[in-house]
């Protein structure tokens, strides 16, 4: 695989964040009941990395540049979903905090209530987006199919079953702790945070046409990104700073929440994502693609690991 140079990485993120965030501004463009709709802005046009947005374009890009289009308004639902996720975990029912990509969190600024009420709306508007605004290239199995796989990541066996499990490993759930085995904490890093990654991976295969050898590739590689992304967010809780980070850091210990580092140490931590990096490396090299392409995936998957916030 060859690697893209820091300019054309950058060059490319920069190109599609555009793109993601002018649709997701047109999207949201919604005016009633105003103070709804102006909390859901608040959270999803606030910034952020649009790493499985990126991940999403940067799939279908691999297979084929003209498919782009086809993947933008699933790329804009799944940052929908991911703004949703942080809304509900920042509330004081779960990790209640204050600070969200340098920004007081979305309940700080509209109340508990309409916060809940506007990640309600955004999941909702998130399945809209998917079945209303895909051209209409997509073949409407394929559009409806990628529809029930954003539900699932994001439900019961995805985000959803993910936190819950959060919540039992630190004893917040209504049964006896338990004791954390690695095996129960790959299970809920799968689930809370790599179930939307992988999804953002394999979607943007499956609209770009990809066939079921290329589709298993790029949801592994999408697991791959996601356990990695939680791990060096793990990691980041113990090494971070308030200001990079842009939300609070040692939130995780002073929880007592179940992570890779407390589980493993810092020392294997790194050691595992480093395992994850060749992974996913090799993944890319065996897939047969364009390696200009896939050198973006790559770089995704270097981003997520070696990031500062």
């Amino acid at each position: 695989m060859v690697a893209a140079t820091s300019f054309e990485f950058k060059e490319y993120v920069a190109s599609r964040r555009e793109i993601v965030e002018n649709r997701l501004r047109e999207y949201l463009s919604g005016s009633e009941p105003e103070v709804l709709w102006e909390s859901m802005r608040y959270s999803v046009l606030g910034g952020g990395k649009r790493l499985r947005a990126l991940l999403c374009l940067a799939s279908a890009d691999a297979l084929n540049p003209d498919a782009l289009e086809l993947a933008v308004p699933c790329a804009c639902a799944i940052e929908m979903v991911h703004a949703m996720s942080l809304i509900h975990d920042d509330l004081p029912a779960l990790d209640n905090d204050d600070l969200r990509r340098g920004r007081p969190t979305n309940h700080k600024v509209f109340g508990e209530a309409l916060a809940l009420l506007a990640g309600d709306a955004l999941l909702v508007l998130a399945s809209e987006t998917v079945l209303e605004q895909t051209p209409a290239d997509v073949g409407r199995s394929v559009v409806i199919e990628v529809a029930l796989e954003l539900a699932r990541a994001a439900g019961a066996a995805g985000m959803v079953g993910g936190q819950v499990e959060d919540m039992a490993f630190t004893g917040l759930a209504k049964r006896p702790q338990e004791l954390v085995t690695g095996a129960m904490l790959e299970s809920m890093h799968r689930r809370k945070t790599g179930a939307l990654i992988r999804f953002s991976t394999w979607s943007g295969a499956r609209l770009a046409g990809a066939d079921e050898s290329r589709l298993r590739a790029f949801a592994r590689f999408g697991e791959v990104v996601g356990l990695a992304f939680q791990i060096t967010d793990d990691l980041l809780d113990v090494t971070g700073d308030a200001k990079v980070l842009g939300k609070t850091p040692g939130k995780d210990e002073a929880s007592d929440k179940a992570t890779w580092v407390r589980l493993h140490g810092v020392d294997q931590s790194r050691a595992k994502l480093a395992d994850l990096e060749s992974e996913g490396k090799a993944l890319l090299s065996s897939s047969g693609l364009l390696s200009g392409a896939t050198s973006m995936l790559g770089s995704l998957l270097e981003y997520a690991i070696h990031r500062l916030s």
